[in-house]
């Protein structure tokens, strides 16, 4: 496992106003693990969007040299009282079989890929893969249609984005997937930007795209650093990245997000999931489940701890060291 160290800019919850001033950010080094095997988790129900899914998947291994597992679970309590095992046996292989198809059918040459059929709940099984491959990022479909099998994978993704174990990109239903050409980020300026950066950096280097920080400056959240110190510190830490900052005010976060990315082409929409104090946390999930329920185009939610967005390609060198 390949480690990545570095100062962060500052530590949010370490950075407090006693008496109304403003205090110096508290500066601490951070050990952030990066997986030396790049493998992407896609999970299935056999649907057009979820093929592809698939197909968006592939052509981002091909970029990066990862491989791809696609997986499909089924939970037991689905079946009727008086399926017996071998009943039970069937479904699975004809699961299986279903993804040999899926794989086939998908432009996968060139991608090493990989089935996977688990029994269970969706998103417990689904997280269980995710430590068990060791996956780097989750390529999964997300939809808001009126059908149960299409409101329970939608809020699957929902539930694997908030558990923050990797990188989730989530895909909707309707809309054109776009050419990844203008990345925006909703930063809050309160929570680790700077990691942030460092995958959102890489990612518009592998794709050749524009990166705009997104802030919503509302009063209904917290603000406890100044915003332009965070701003120069990351053109600091990036001088080449070209990173263009907005800020906009409106008190409905979710609201000056989604009328900023529909109103200026964006291509992808990427924001953190916290795991923080419990208001700070209510607030921001908020957000992030009225982006996931509502906007169509690709989102990507990072992780604020676990394994970092690592789309870089291996040279020979690190592949024969991994």
């Amino acid at each position: 496992m390949t480690q990545v160290i570095f100062k962060p800019l500052y530590n949010a919850h370490l950075y407090a106003h006693p008496g109304g001033a403003e205090s110096k950010p508290i500066v601490k080094t951070l050990k952030l693990n990066v997986m030396p095997m790049k493998t992407f988790l896609v999970p299935t129900d056999f649907s057009d969007n979820s093929r592809r899914a698939l197909a968006y998947a592939c052509d981002l291994a091909r970029r990066v040299d990862a491989r791809v597992v696609v997986c499909h679970v089924y939970d037991k309590t689905s079946f009727l009282p008086g399926f017996n095992a071998s009943e039970q046996q069937a479904y699975k292989e004809e699961a299986q079989q279903k993804l040999n198809d899926l794989i086939a059918s998908a432009n996968s040459e060139g991608v090493q890929t990989e089935t996977l059929v688990r029994k269970g709940d969706t998103a417990d099984e689904i997280a269980g893969a995710i430590e068990a491959y060791g996956v780097s990022l989750v390529v999964m479909a997300t939809a808001g249609g009126k059908s149960f099998t299409k409101r329970v994978f939608g809020t699957t993704t929902e539930a694997i984005a908030k558990r923050g174990l990797c990188p989730v990109l989530a895909l909707p239903e309707s809309g054109t997937i776009k050419p990844i050409e203008h990345i925006v980020y909703a930063a809050d300026f309160e929570n680790g930007d700077q990691v942030t950066a460092l995958q959102l950096v890489q990612l518009k280097e592998l794709f050749n795209a524009s990166l705009t920080f997104l802030h919503i400056k509302s009063k209904k959240q917290p603000d406890y650093i100044d915003d332009e110190y965070v701003k120069q510190g990351l053109l600091e830490q990036f001088p080449q990245a070209e990173i263009q900052f907005i800020e906009i005010a409106n008190d409905d976060v979710a609201e000056g997000i989604t009328r900023f990315v529909q109103e200026n082409n964006t291509s992808l929409l990427a924001f953190t999931i916290l795991h923080r104090h419990f208001l700070e946390r209510v607030t921001h999930n908020s957000v992030s489940n009225k982006l996931l329920q509502n906007l169509n185009l690709p989102m990507l939610a990072l992780p604020e701890n676990g394994t970092l967005l690592d789309l870089k390609r291996q040279t020979d060198s690190e592949t024969r060291r991994a």
